[in-house]
């Protein structure tokens, strides 16, 4: 079969038209993939530095998709080796899509949409009128965080990135207040402090000094030391580790918990992909997606810039 081909882990993946198909063992489907995304994720697994990763050689990177089942029924599936023709996919390891919608945008749209829903829903335990703060919202994961948090009913939603033209953009996206990370880290400390005085959730896709800078700002200046904070740690683009202040857990009711694979049950996260299927089939989210041919993954697997990317092996 056609697959992208992880044979170096400091190397790109190289396309394969003669790789071995997947054998399905009985508790397993074999799925044709229509459209699998390049995420943050996808590009870890293949590099090996995902605290998931096996670490074995070779590999098939990807780690969910759209497809279909043998009985022609369209899926969106999670599982390791999505950029290939076909995946084989445990049972129950995937939810339903209604076919109208399109395969490339929900393959691009779930990944970065799951990281905020998951976080907001099952780990925040988020409530209608919360104010939300997005640390790293410029992203294609924070963006969809600005839209998920006005879906979900927020009251305020103040968005910070380095990206000054997509923060101005997300205000039409539900944004209600933006904060530039700028290199004048005082003047951001400034507007983060004012900002967080009463921010009921913080959505941290950034870590690393950012985020001690934004704890630093924020922790001293609260309004009320009994309001809870919950400061979920999505993403670490800013750095792995943050120095925080011991102090800060004692200064106010503040709680640091992390949101990923592992923190959250399987039972959870599909019923959160059933959720977003249908948020988005009853008012469209915006994203954007840009579907390249799986031949090209090792010319485009370094770009950083534009839509997110979606691989389609049928192209």
């Amino acid at each position: 079969m056609k697959a992208a081909v992880v044979r170096d882990f400091g190397l790109a993946p190289q396309y394969e038209n003669n790789y071995p198909n997947p054998l399905p063992k009985v508790d397993e489907a074999l799925i044709h993939v229509t459209a699998s995304a390049l995420s943050n994720r996808a590009r870890s697994d293949a590099n090996g530095s995902h605290y998931a990763s096996a670490g074995k050689l070779p590999m098939v990177p990807g780690v969910d998709g759209v497809g279909l089942l043998p009985n022609g029924n369209k899926v969106f599936f999670v599982n390791n080796g999505s950029f290939a023709e076909q995946v084989v996919v445990e049972k129950g390891h995937w939810v339903a899509m209604p076919n109208d919608l399109k395969d490339e945008k929900i393959a691009g749209m779930m990944n970065p949409a799951l990281s905020s829903w998951v976080a907001l829903k099952y780990r925040a335990d988020f409530k209608e009128g919360q104010k939300v703060l997005i640390l790293g919202a410029t992203g294609s994961a924070g963006s969809m965080a600005v839209q998920i948090a006005k879906r979900l009913g927020a009251s305020s939603i103040i968005a910070v990135g380095r990206n000054s033209k997509q923060l101005t953009e997300l205000r039409y996206l539900g944004a209600t207040q933006t904060i530039v990370l700028g290199a004048d880290v005082k003047a951001y400390q400034k507007e983060l402090a004012q900002a967080g005085k009463d921010v009921d959730i913080i959505l941290d896709y950034l870590w690393g000094d950012v985020t001690a800078n934004a704890m630093q700002a924020i922790i001293p200046n609260r309004l009320h030391d009994e309001q809870d904070l919950k400061w979920i740690e999505i993403g670490s683009s800013a750095g792995q580790t943050a120095p925080i202040i011991g102090a800060a857990f004692r200064a106010v009711r503040l709680q640091l918990i992390g949101s990923g694979q592992g923190s959250v049950g399987v039972h959870a996260i599909l019923q959160s992909f059933e959720e977003i299927l249908k948020a988005e089939k009853n008012r469209p989210f915006v994203f954007n997606v840009q579907v390249v041919p799986l031949s090209q993954v090792e010319s485009v697997w370094h770009q950083k810039s534009g839509n997110r990317l979606v691989f389609s092996p049928d192209m």
